[in-house]
């Protein structure tokens, strides 16, 4: 069986403070491969369209095996 890669996500976690809550968002399509840098600056110019805080951010990436 051969690993395949299938499709990414990004997921961000924001600080609601005033709410005492961890708000989770999932942005998809994200490419294969995708480097630190690239997340960190997606997370970065994410915080400065919302007035929430990121808290932290997860790649997801799902392969899948076939023959």
């Amino acid at each position: 069986m051969e690993k395949e890669w299938n499709k990414g996500a990004v997921a961000v976690y924001f600080e609601d403070m005033a709410n005492e809550k961890i708000i989770k968002r999932n942005y998809s399509d994200a490419v294969q491969g995708v480097t630190p840098e690239q997340v960190e600056g997606f997370t970065n110019t994410l915080e400065t369209l919302t007035t929430l805080p990121a808290s932290y951010t997860v790649v997801v990436e799902e392969y899948r095996y076939v023959r």
